[in-house]
C-alpha cells in the first residue's frame, strides 16, 4: 500500500519530535540522577568520616593515657576495636568494618555486607583514594564506601555499607514519570501534528481535485487559495495552466469549426459549377441537332464555370500552402515591387477599361517574400477591378507613416455594405455572389491576403462606402535601406 504525502510528513515529524523529546528527557533525567547520587554519596561519606574521626580520637586518647609517643600495633588494634564497638548500625548504616593492610577485619561483621561489597584487600589500587560501589542484595539497593584510615604505624581502610533503597525507588519513580510524561507529550503532539498536517495539506487536496476536474474537460475550473506560500504559488501556476489550456482548446475548437465551415463552403462552391457543367454537357451530349448559337452559348457557360473552378482551385491551393511553403525573406525596396505589380496588371486592367495610378515614397524598404507580397497586391487590385465600373481609376500608393510603411489601394466602385465588412475576410464569403462568379472570383482573396499580411507581420483595414468605393490600408514594419534606386511612380493604363 503506497504511503501518502500527509502520512510521510506526519510520521517523519512525529519521529523527529519523539526523538527530540526523548533525548531531552533522558538528558534531564540523567543530570538529576547524577546530582542525587552525588548528594547521597556525600551524605554517606560524611557519616563514615564521623566514624573514622571517632576512631582516631580514641587512638589518640589511648596514646595520651599511656604516655607513649606512639602505640604499638597491638595497642592500636585494641583502641580501634574499642572505638568500633561503640559505633552502632541503623536503618541507613547497615554495616561497617575496618580492614588492615592484609585485608583482615578488626570486628565481626554478622551481616557479611562489607565482604560482599568486595572493596577489601587488593580490590583497590591506590591507598589514598576512597572507593564507592553500588550493588543490590535482594530487594535492597546498597552503597559501599571504602576509605583509607592511617593510624599510628599502621594503615587501615574503613568500609561502610549504606541502604539507599529509597533513593533507588525515587529514581525509578522519576524515570517512570519521565517516560509517562514523554508518552503523553508525544500523543498530544501527534494529535496536534496530525491536525496541522491535515489542515496544511487540505489545500493540496483542493489542487488535486481541481486538476482532476480540469483533466475531465472542465477547463474553466479555477482554485482560490489564500496566502503567499508555495502551495498558493502552485495554485496560481495551476490557474495559469488551466487558462492557457482553455485558450488553446478554444483555439483548436475554433480551428476545427473553421475547417468544418471551410470544407462545407468549398463543397457548396464546387457543387454549383459542377452542376452547371454537367447540365450543359448533358444537353450537348443528348441533343443531336444543337443550333450553332445554342452550342456556343452552352460551351461558353461550360468554359466560364471551368475557369471559375480553376480559379477556385488555384486560390484554395495558394491559401493552404502560403503558411507551409518555404518562404525566403529579403530586404526589398517597395517602389520596385509596386512598379512590377503595376506593369503586370496592365493587360487585365486594360481589358476592363480601367486606369491604375501608382506611386511610392523613395527609400521604403521591407523584409518580404517578393512573389508572395506581389500576390497580396495582385489580389487587392484585382478585387478593385471587379468592383469598378469601366473608365474608373484604381490607385496604388505607398508612404511612411508613424515609423511604419503604409500602402493605400483605392477604387471608385460600388463599395461594400457596412454589415458585410466583418465577414468578407472569411473564406468563400462574397458580398455579391453573382458579380463575383461572373468575374471569376472564388471568395478566397481576402482570406489569402489576411494570411500573407500575418506572415509579413502586417495588417490591413477596409474602409468602404456604398456608391463611393473602397479604401484598403496596409501597414508593415520597415527594414533597413539598401543601396539602389528605382522609379518612384507612374501610370499604367
Amino acid at each position: 500500500m503506497p504511503v501518502k504525502l500527509w502520512q510521510k510528513i506526519f510520521l517523519s515529524s512525529l519521529a523527529l519530535l519523539v526523538l527530540a523529546t526523548g533525548g531531552l528527557s533522558l538528558l534531564f533525567l540523567n543530570n538529576t540522577q547524577t546530582q542525587l547520587w552525588q548528594r547521597e554519596k556525600q551524605r554517606a561519606a560524611l557519616q563514615q568520616q564521623s566514624m573514622m574521626n571517632a576512631i582516631k580520637t580514641n587512638v589518640v586518647n589511648q596514646r595520651l593515657q599511656s604516655g607513649q609517643i606512639s602505640l604499638s600495633d597491638t595497642e592500636t588494634r585494641q583502641a580501634v576495636r574499642t572505638a568500633l564497638d561503640s559505633q552502632e548500625t541503623d536503618s541507613y548504616l547497615l554495616a561497617f568494618q575496618l580492614y588492615d593492610s592484609g585485608g583482615a577485619g578488626l570486628r565481626t561483621d554478622s551481616t557479611g555486607l562489607c565482604h560482599t561489597a568486595n572493596l577489601t584487600g587488593s580490590s583497590y589500587q591506590d591507598d589514598s583514594l576512597t572507593y564507592t560501589r553500588i550493588f543490590s542484595q535482594g530487594d535492597r539497593l546498597l552503597l559501599a564506601l571504602n576509605s583509607p584510615l592511617p593510624l599510628e604505624q599502621s594503615d587501615f581502610r574503613m568500609v561502610s555499607v549504606f541502604d539507599v533503597t529509597d533513593l533507588g525507588a525515587q529514581l525509578q519513580r522519576q524515570a517512570l514519570t519521565a517516560l509517562t510524561f514523554g508518552i503523553l507529550v508525544s500523543l498530544a503532539a501527534a494529535v496536534v501534528l496530525l491536525v496541522l498536517v491535515k489542515v496544511q495539506l487540505r489545500r493540496l487536496e483542493q489542487l488535486s481535485q481541481a486538476s482532476r476536474r480540469i483533466a475531465q474537460g472542465n477547463y474553466a475550473e479555477r482554485v482560490q487559495l489564500a496566502g503567499a506560500d508555495e502551495v498558493a504559488d502552485l495554485g496560481k501556476d495551476l490557474n495559469r495552466m488551466a487558462q492557457a489550456v482553455q485558450q488553446h482548446v478554444g483555439q483548436l475548437e475554433q480551428v476545427a469549426q473553421d475547417q468544418k465551415t471551410f470544407i462545407a463552403n468549398m463543397a457548396h462552391e464546387m457543387k454549383t459549377p459542377l452542376t452547371s457543367i454537367l447540365g450543359f454537357a448533358d444537353l450537348l451530349y443528348l441533343q443531336k441537332d444543337v443550333p450553332e448559337k445554342k452550342r456556343r452559348e452552352y460551351a461558353g457557360i461550360i468554359l466560364d464555370e471551368t475557369k471559375r473552378m480553376r480559379s477556385l482551385s488555384g486560390k484554395l491551393m495558394e491559401l493552404l500552402n502560403v503558411g507551409s511553403q518555404n518562404l525566403v525573406f529579403t530586404s526589398e525596396e517597395l517602389s520596385g515591387v509596386i512598379g512590377e505589380v503595376a506593369t503586370a496588371m496592365q493587360p487585365v486592367l486594360h481589358s476592363s477599361r480601367l486606369a491604375l495610378q501608382y506611386g511610392c515614397e523613395p527609400g521604403l524598404w521591407m523584409e518580404m517574400d517578393r512573389e508572395l507580397f506581389k500576390s497580396l497586391l495582385y489580389n487587392f487590385i484585382d478585387n478593385g477591378r471587379k468592383a469598378s465600373p469601366e473608365g474608373s481609376l484604381i490607385q496604388l500608393l505607398a508612404h511612411r507613416k508613424e515609423g511604419r510603411i503604409e500602402i493605400l489601394i483605392r477604387d471608385h466602385g460600388q463599395g461594400i455594405p457596412k454589415k458585410e465588412l466583418e465577414k468578407i475576410r472569411q473564406p468563400f464569403y462574397m458580398v455579391d455572389k453573382s458579380r463575383s462568379r461572373k468575374a471569376g472570383g472564388a471568395g478566397l482573396g481576402l482570406a489569402l491576403c489576411d494570411e500573407i499580411c500575418r506572415i509579413h507581420k502586417g495588417s490591413f483595414a477596409i474602409d468602404s462606402r456604398l456608391g463611393e468605393g473602397t479604401l484598403i490600408t496596409l501597414s508593415f514594419p520597415p527594414a533597413s535601406a539598401s543601396p539602389g534606386t528605382t522609379a518612384e511612380g507612374g501610370d499604367a493604363v
